[in-house]
């Protein structure tokens, strides 16, 4: 039996053959049984991507335990910071009745179309001079924010999308 890259061996950039589909099955059930994917993080995936376009930035979470606390107590106030290239956003989460109430930060500071996805429903609002908004009643579950950044009569504007968090 030859190995891949000695002589006489197959192309290792060649077609997979029945050894490579055996080795791959072999790591797939190892990772499947010690280490599974999280539950619902392909649907999170997809909810995540769902909306961009080829020239919109990821904001990226900068504290990864606010995902896994959220909200859900009347005690229970988080801060959580996304940071892209072009825009900073934090938000403060707290309950407000059923809901959550994010109050927001942009910087650096302008008015900019601000939209939350929770689940089916989004909700729209848009920050003042100095980057702050404030959403009232954001359902509980999973939410992701999108930041226009640019003329609001471009078809297509800059966005800025936060990676989804639980709330």
């Amino acid at each position: 039996m030859s190995v891949k890259g000695e002589p006489g061996a197959a192309d290792p950039r060649g077609p997979l053959d029945a050894l490579d589909s055996v080795i791959l099955q072999w790591v797939e059930d190892y990772y499947t049984t010690t280490d599974p994917v999280p539950p619902g993080l392909r649907e999170r995936v997809d909810f995540a991507m769902d909306l961009l376009h080829a020239d919109d930035e990821v904001a990226l979470l900068l504290d990864d335990r606010f995902e896994a606390l959220g909200v859900r107590s009347a005690n229970q106030n988080r801060t959580v910071t996304f940071d892209s290239e072009s825009l900073t956003i934090v938000i403060q989460a707290s309950p407000s009745g059923g809901a959550v109430r994010v109050d927001g930060w942009l910087a650096p500071p302008a008015v900019h179309r601000v939209r939350v996805r929770a689940g089916e429903c989004e909700l729209r609002t848009e920050s003042d001079e100095l980057g702050g908004f404030v959403l009232t009643q954001v359902p509980h579950g999973l939410v992701q924010l999108i930041v226009e950044v640019g003329d609001a009569d471009v078809q297509h504007p800059r966005t800025v999308a936060t990676m989804a968090v639980v709330l």
